[in-house]
């Protein structure tokens, strides 16, 4: 009986609804000049207190920084892993920016642009 009036009272507890984006890249720019984007779109994922960057089968862990009701846009800064570091912005109006920092032969920089969908619609 324990068990059912506890499992009937967790049922009443409102869970926390996590937040996602499908985001789809249509140019990047590194070098000096831009091009098209052909990749897959990132996943971008909150996973409790950070946010889940997915990407062609590999995947970075961010924290966030602003949220769209305080700052217009959802910041989600990436520290450095899988060598790479970066930033990510989503605006309120569903654009994204991108910029990843990584250490080749030099240090690279590639910026991209395009736009998001939240899950859900």
């Amino acid at each position: 009986m324990t068990r059912l009036a506890l499992s009937a009272m967790l049922a009443l507890i409102p869970s926390v609804s996590l937040a996602g984006f499908e985001c789809n890249i249509d140019r990047q720019c590194g070098g000096g000049t831009c091009e098209p984007f052909a990749g897959d779109p990132f996943l971008i994922q909150e996973a409790g207190d950070v946010w889940r960057i997915s990407w062609q089968g590999q995947a970075w862990e961010g924290y966030q920084t602003s949220t769209i009701d305080a700052g217009g846009e959802v910041s989600i800064v990436i520290p450095p892993q899988n060598g790479v570091s970066g930033l990510v912005s989503i605006f309120s109006n569903g654009e994204i920016l991108f910029t990843a920092h990584a250490m080749g032969d030099s240090a690279v920089a590639i910026t991209g642009s395009g736009t998001c969908m939240a899950d859900g619609g």
